[in-house]
């Protein structure tokens, strides 16, 4: 059988991996690419369900500032509680391709990070508690625009590694700011956001 077959169609982590480490641009071009592509926005978390279909995946309801309820599903079934999560102002990624996930249709991607506690593996999700629904997430020294980005790919995206050094967020080097306050994480030093 081959890798596809026995996982049912489905690739394994280090192959995941493997084809986002492939699809990265050079630091020195990631900036102007999340500048030109990427818009991620503060989002309040309002409600919280259980994806009936997948026993992983919460369907969380949110405020992103649009005056239109928008509903994203992620995988912190296993590492958050609905009422660790509901009421955070979290950061998404805003302009991501719809897509159906288990009978329900995401729209975008909340941002966390995974980190250890002792031998536990634990997630924090990227928040902005000082900012409000709607304010725009750019790099330091960046204004934000009121131009709606396009839509892009997951494969896109991820040609942007977003990480924590030192509890700052960044992209190459470059720190990411909500409403004119550079965002950290508090339990997570270093590591890959996503």
């Amino acid at each position: 059988f081959s890798e596809k077959e026995k996982t049912g169609g489905k690739k394994g982590k280090s192959e995941k991996k493997s084809k986002k480490e492939k699809t990265c641009l050079p630091p020195e071009e990631q900036c102007e690419f999340f500048n030109n592509n990427i818009e991620l926005k503060v989002a309040k978390i309002l409600k919280i369900e259980n994806n009936p279909e997948a026993e992983k995946l919460y369907i969380e309801t949110l405020d992103d500032g649009s005056g239109k309820e928008r509903i994203i599903q992620s995988g912190l079934r296993e590492f958050l509680s609905p009422e660790e999560l509901i009421g955070k102002n979290v950061i998404i990624v805003s302009n991501l391709q719809s897509r159906k996930i288990r009978g329900v249709e995401s729209r975008g991607m909340l941002l966390a990070a995974s980190f250890k506690d002792g031998e536990k593996e634990c997630v924090e999700v990227l928040q902005a508690p000082w900012a409000k629904p709607g304010d725009k997430v750019v790099l330091e020294g960046e204004s934000t625009s009121n131009e709606e980005k396009l839509e892009i790919s997951g494969d896109e995206f991820f040609k942007v590694q977003i990480k924590a050094q030192n509890h700052n967020v960044q992209i190459a080097g470059k720190n990411l700011m909500a409403a004119g306050k550079a965002l950290t994480m508090d339990k997570t030093e270093n590591g890959g956001v996503h």
